[in-house]
């Protein structure tokens, strides 16, 4: 193969693989103390729960965010973007977790949030694996739950005390219990067949906003997807506790100074080879 077509490939290759790179990457490291806000006063915030169905050993960790960070219903997440917050825990994780528990699907994981200044219509987001019907009723009671959750025991003085994240070693204990039922797959007030928790370890697990709007609380609830036109965003917590919100959406187009280099490069290239013509 000649010099400039090998020179060629190269360029070629370099703007291509330029094309794939995701539009937004974000590292979050989640604060040390929380959370805050209140839910409940204002915007609650994003919190995550990993629980092991089998021991009752559990992690709750808020991530920094608010309710108000995802957007509202009418919002498309912007293409592409990803947000690592890291290992959940940092070294308690595998402390907390067996790889052979993961390993059984017998460790869940949700991330929620609430926002009930008007208690009667609040405003949730949350994953979900499996989807129904969400009434008004079941959206006030995982409202409360998660803002009871949060406020009473990640916040209070006789439980996590604001302490972030916040473990949970003890099964049975009352703590272990809220665990599982404020803040589980059925985020304390979701019937069947909602399931609001994802396998650690699995695939991800989709994300919407349900807003109160019905006038009794029967009335079915508008679940909105997180998605836009490339697919929907979703939540991932690998084995080894890194959780990650991914949004799929179009590669970042380079910028036209990138492809001007290109260009150049590929202009000397054939500087080069007329120069070893005439050599």
């Amino acid at each position: 193969m000649s010099l400039n077509r090998i020179i060629k490939g190269a360029v070629v290759a370099a703007l291509v693989s330029a094309v794939s790179i995701p539009a937004f990457a974000t590292n979050v490291t989640p604060p040390s103390a929380g959370p805050t806000p209140v839910p409940g006063l204002t915007n609650g915030g994003v919190v995550v729960e990993v629980y092991d169905t089998t021991t009752g050993t559990a992690l709750t960790e808020w991530l920094g965010p608010d309710i108000s960070t995802f957007g509202a219903p009418s919002a498309t997440p912007a293409g592409g973007e990803t947000l690592d917050y890291g290992v959940l825990g940092g070294s308690e994780f595998a402390t907390l977790f067996s790889s052979s528990e993961i390993a059984k699907g017998d460790v869940i994981f949700t991330v929620s949030a609430a926002n009930d200044v008007n208690a009667s219509l609040p405003t949730m987001d949350m994953t979900l694996a499996t989807t129904g019907t969400i009434t008004l009723s079941a959206l006030r009671a995982v409202a409360a739950a998660n803002n009871t959750a949060v406020s009473s025991i990640m916040n209070g003085s006789a439980a996590c005390n604001s302490v972030n994240p916040c473990f949970v070693t003890t099964g049975g204990s009352t703590s272990a219990n809220w665990a599982v039922t404020q803040l589980g797959a059925s985020l304390g007030g979701l019937a069947s067949p909602n399931n609001a928790g994802g396998v650690v370890g699995g695939a991800g697990v989709d994300f919407y906003q349900v807003v109160g709007t019905g006038s009794t609380s029967l009335a079915k609830q508008t679940l909105v997807q997180f998605a836009n036109a490339t697919g929907a965003a979703t939540w991932t917590l690998g084995s080894n506790g890194d959780l990650v919100y991914n949004v799929p959406g179009a590669p970042v187009p380079l910028p036209a100074a990138v492809w001007l280099l290109g260009s150049g490069l590929l202009g000397l290239a054939g500087i080069g080879r007329r120069k070893l013509l005439a050599a």
